[in-house]
């Protein structure tokens, strides 16, 4: 697996758009946008109108052009498209995950890949995100490691861990993918659509609190994150019993917005496909 990342210090949202889907057989995807992926003119609009909220700087980046390709593989192009969705959405929560995304997915060449425009910041930021070549690096290695743990029939690869004796074990990753899991959740949803994308069932047994993953079960006392996942629980029960009282202040304050955009997202889009469904 290859991750490449291609800055761009020019608002040529629609150039990178009408590139991206060039080829009418392209599976468009969207993260954290209204629009109709489909649409060219709405998605342009609404990367524009996102990027307003930046300051005007000579040389600085606008937008982000990444690509996330498959090495060569024996599987069938609807399964390397299946698993192509899944690590993209496992990038983009650790690369871009309130930023304006839009994808598409090729499958025209000899490896199946995903392009992805990124927004330089984050929804209605004032401040471009910027990663370090040591962050995106890290970010390379981690996704590298989920595909080799979660997706072994592409074939182990090395790219980005060449500095690893070892590619993780099935039980270390999985404790990598834990411990993500209750340091990143911020909200209840997040929590549990996390591990639902990530195969793990949770269960209590009177004292004992573990995981199924993969059908079997491990304890967390055992994996030795019982106290991370009591923290982890308890810090979201107590922002989701807050959620009735006033606005946290500051970065709480853009946390809650960028939450409240991605519910009214979802309503939106309910309510285009049901005055689509009425009409037809």
């Amino acid at each position: 697996m290859i991750i490449k990342s291609l800055s761009r210090a020019t608002k040529s949202f629609e150039a990178l758009y009408k590139y991206l889907t060039r080829d009418s057989k392209s599976l468009l995807g969207g993260f954290n946008l209204y629009s109709n992926v489909y649409d060219k003119d709405s998605v342009v609009k609404e990367f524009f109108e996102n990027a307003r909220f930046l300051k005007k700087a000579k040389g600085k980046n606008y937008l982000y052009h990444e690509i996330i390709s498959l090495n060569k593989n024996n599987l069938s192009l609807k399964e390397q498209s299946n698993i192509l969705s899944d690590l993209v959405t496992k990038y983009i929560s650790l690369r871009a995950e309130n930023h304006l995304v839009f994808t598409a997915l090729h499958t025209d060449k000899k490896h199946t890949h995903i392009h992805l425009m990124i927004s330089s910041n984050e929804i209605e930021g004032t401040k471009r995100v910027r990663l370090s070549k040591k962050d995106f690096s890290n970010i390379q290695k981690e996704l590298e490691q989920y595909a080799n743990s979660i997706y072994p029939q592409l074939g182990q690869t090395k790219h980005y861990n060449k500095d690893l004796k070892k590619i993780k074990s099935k039980k270390e990753q999985l404790i990598l993918d834990l411990e993500n899991l209750f340091k990143k959740s911020k909200f209840q949803e997040d929590f549990l659509q996390t591990a639902k994308k990530l195969g793990l069932e949770f269960y209590v047994r009177g004292k004992n609190v573990g995981v199924i993953y993969d059908g079997k079960k491990y304890r967390l006392k055992t994996l030795g994150l019982l106290e991370l996942y009591e923290k982890a629980v308890a810090n979201l029960e107590s922002k989701k019993a807050s959620n009735t009282k006033e606005e946290k202040v500051d970065s709480n304050q853009n946390e809650a917005k960028i939450h409240k955009r991605r519910e009214e997202m979802k309503k939106a889009r309910a309510k285009k496909y049901k005055e689509a469904k009425e009409k037809s």
